[in-house]
């Protein structure tokens, strides 16, 4: 999965990743989903400690996973 989230965060379509392995879209689609929650988490924690520094870059990297039909309200729009 690691080669799927790098061409991800890498700005490659979903179409193009889901090629990328065997691994059923929805699985995906939830690997990347809790990988920005867990951006999300990192980022509250950095901020609790007081290191804006790595804040920012949990904050950057959240921002790069967050996009296009994964995180869309509905996939039938």
């Amino acid at each position: 999965m690691m080669d799927v989230i790098k061409a991800w965060v890498d700005g490659q379509s979903f179409a193009s990743i889901c090629k990328m392995t065997s691994i059923y879209e929805g699985s995906v689609v939830r690997c990347i989903r809790r990988l920005e929650e867990l951006l999300r988490q990192m980022c509250c924690a950095a901020k609790a400690i007081g290191n804006s520094e790595l804040e920012a870059k949990f904050t950057e990297g959240t921002q790069k996973v967050k996009r296009d039909i994964v995180f869309a309200a509905s996939l039938y729009l």
